[in-house]
C-alpha cells in the first residue's frame, strides 16, 4: 500500500476515533483482545501529527481499523475505511497476478531454452553416433583385412 493511501487511511481512522471518542488505550487493549496486538506507543504514533512513520498495513493499521470499525456500523467514515481496505486488497491481488504472470513467462522462456538445448544435444548425439558407426565400420574392415592377411 503506498504512503498516500496509508495517510488517507490514517486520517480516516483519526476522524473515526475522534467521532467515537475512543482512547488510545482502548484501541491498544482491543487489538490485543483481537489477537492483533498493537502497542500503546505505536497507536499514539499512528495518530500523532509529529510522527510520519511508514506504518505497516497488515500489522499496525489493519488491527486499528478492525477496532474502530465493526460490521454492524454503517456510517460514512466506516464505509470509506472499508473502501480503502478493499482497494488495498485489490491492489495486492493485481500485484500477485502480475507476479504469477511474470513467473509463468519466465517458466515458458526457460522451457523454450531447455527444449532448444535438448534439440541441440540430440543433434550432437546423432552426430557422435554416426561417427562411432563409421569408426566401427572402419575397424571391422581393418580387422577383416588383418584376418585375410594372417590366413
Amino acid at each position: 500500500m503506498d504512503n498516500t493511501r496509508k495517510q488517507k487511511l490514517i486520517e480516516e481512522l483519526r476522524l473515526l476515533r475522534e467521532e467515537k471518542n475512543i482512547t488510545y488505550q482502548y484501541i491498544a487493549d482491543k487489538t490485543a483482545e483481537n489477537g492483533e496486538a498493537v502497542s500503546l506507543s505505536t497507536v499514539k504514533k499512528v495518530f500523532s501529527d509529529h510522527y510520519n512513520h511508514d506504518h505497516d498495513f497488515i500489522h499496525t493499521l489493519k488491527p486499528i481499523a478492525n477496532v474502530l470499525t465493526s460490521p454492524s456500523e454503517n456510517d460514512t467514515l466506516t464505509t470509506k475505511i472499508l473502501q480503502i481496505r478493499l482497494e488495498y486488497k485489490d491492489e495486492m491481488i493485481e500485484q500477485l497476478q502480475t507476479r504469477i504472470a511474470n513467473k509463468e513467462k519466465n517458466h515458458q522462456n526457460r522451457e523454450a531454452f531447455l527444449m532448444d538445448q535438448l534439440g541441440f544435444l540430440q543433434t550432437q548425439i546423432e552426430f557422435k553416433d554416426s561417427q562411432i558407426k563409421r569408426l566401427n565400420e572402419a575397424i571391422d574392415r581393418k580387422d577383416k583385412m588383418i584376418r585375410e592377411r594372417l590366413l
